[in-house]
């Protein structure tokens, strides 16, 4: 999210895997993946409780992304916060809604970028701190927008006046877990609510997982 210029900074950060928490269970995540050496990169909580993230890509190039993100839950790399919703079980998860209030702005690029949902499902529950990466059985993207044309391809999911497809599937992980791009035919558009338990049920029917499976966390990022 990106606060109106009146409002003052409450606090920053700038190193790798930092973060701040946002109120309401949410964490603030300040993840640079490959891009340390070559991008400055901050998150930013304001003093009304609106937060940002901001960085100078510079010559990190589409090979490197830089991904700040705010997640609700825990990753299955052990990042997020304790005693939330999620993690949870499918088999327990009957309605599932996000909202969203985000603007941004690209300018001067250099490579490749997009604007994503994302989530994991693991076949053990997730825990603080620990790397149960090895564990993922699905990881899934939706993309709101991205740099690029839209992609022409039939709807697969129908959420409010939205509709989105599964543009690329591969397995990653080294082959041992599924990974799903949704991308939304509305491309550059934000919905203010979207129904993830439309995106839950396509995977467990595509894929044939059961309600054993867990859903990790939900995270929103750009990178």
């Amino acid at each position: 999210m990106i606060p109106p210029r009146t409002c003052r900074l409450w606090r920053k950060k700038t190193g790798q895997y930092d973060t701040i928490e946002v109120g309401d269970g949410f964490l603030l995540l300040s993840n640079m993946w490959a891009t340390t050496e070559k991008t400055t990169q901050e998150i930013r909580l304001y003093e009304d409780g609106s937060y940002s993230w901001g960085w100078q890509r510079g010559a990190s190039g589409v090979n490197d992304p830089n991904y700040p993100e705010v997640i609700y839950g825990v990753k299955p790399w052990g990042q997020g916060l304790d005693g939330l919703a999620l993690p949870i079980q499918l088999k327990n998860i009957s309605s599932l809604q996000m909202e969203l209030d985000f603007d941004y702005e690209v300018t001067k690029e250099t490579g490749w970028w997009g604007v994503i949902i994302e989530f994991c499902l693991t076949s053990e529950k997730p825990t603080l701190g620990n790397d149960l990466s090895g564990k993922i059985v699905d990881e899934v993207m939706i993309y709101l927008d991205w740099q690029g044309d839209p992609i022409e391809a039939p709807a697969i999911i129908e959420s409010g006046d939205y509709s989105y497809t599964a543009g690329y599937t591969d397995d990653w992980g080294s082959g041992k877990w599924r990974f799903t791009q949704c991308r939304i035919n509305e491309k550059g558009s934000i919905p203010e609510e979207i129904d993830l338990k439309l995106f839950l049920d396509y995977i467990k029917s595509s894929y044939s997982r059961d309600g054993e499976l867990w859903l990790c966390a939900v995270e929103f990022g750009m990178m």
